[in-house]
């Protein structure tokens, strides 16, 4: 039987007590924590510097788009009170009051036998939705007074059906000094003066300023 004899085996025995040391061990994990740390914060590292870049272009963007923001919001501004102008204009010209079917229908009811010396119309700026117009004016015949209240009468009569609260009140009614030529007649006559009220309603209470026209 052959025998063997192992001379090594303190020298190996030493050298597996070093490969089980649990300090070595222990350092190696450490190693490897460290290198996966390292690793980790190089590329969170790199992500970081991607999204400072992408910051960046984004502010070089906004930079560039705020000015023009800006001029925008300035111009949007400007065409907001050009369109609040605009839109006063256009409720003045809408809610204006028009004298011209007015004079028609004043012309329409004044007989022949009476002469209109002075008409004036009147819209007041206070707001309030009425005009007044006022005649003055000389009336001739057998009977002047009557044909100066039928005048005004008549103009009573031609507005209340399109106007509201029509008054129509003689200022002054006097007999006349003078005798005038009527149909080859001589006839007396009266100095008058009338004063119509008519009102056209709440939506025209935004009138323009007061025009006069005689």
């Amino acid at each position: 039987m052959a025998l063997h004899l192992n001379l090594y085996h303190e020298i190996q025995k030493t050298k597996a007590l070093k490969r089980r040391d649990p300090l070595k061990i222990s350092l190696y994990g450490l190693g490897a924590i460290a290198i996966a740390f390292a690793v980790f914060y190089f590329v969170q590292l790199l992500h970081m510097h991607s999204i400072l870049d992408e910051l960046n272009t984004v502010k070089a963007q906004q930079d560039k788009i705020l000015p023009l923001a800006k001029a925008a919001k300035k111009r949007e501004d400007e065409l907001a009170i050009k369109q609040k102008a605009t839109d006063a204009l256009v409720k003045r010209i809408e809610g204006r009051f028009y004298w011209a079917p007015i004079l028609e229908r004043v012309m329409q009811v004044v007989p022949r036998e009476v002469q209109i010396t002075r008409l004036s119309g009147d819209v007041p700026s206070d707001g309030l939705s009425h005009c007044v117009i006022s005649l003055d004016g000389l009336s001739a015949g057998s009977d002047p007074r009557k044909v100066a209240e039928d005048l005004r009468t008549a103009l009573a009569e031609t507005f209340t059906p399109k106007f509201k609260n029509v008054t129509s009140t003689f200022k002054t009614l006097e007999d006349g000094a003078e005798m005038v030529m009527l149909d080859g007649k001589q006839v007396p006559t009266a100095t008058f003066a009338i004063s119509v009220q008519l009102s056209f309603g709440a939506e025209s209470a935004a009138t323009p300023a007061p025009r006069k026209r005689k």
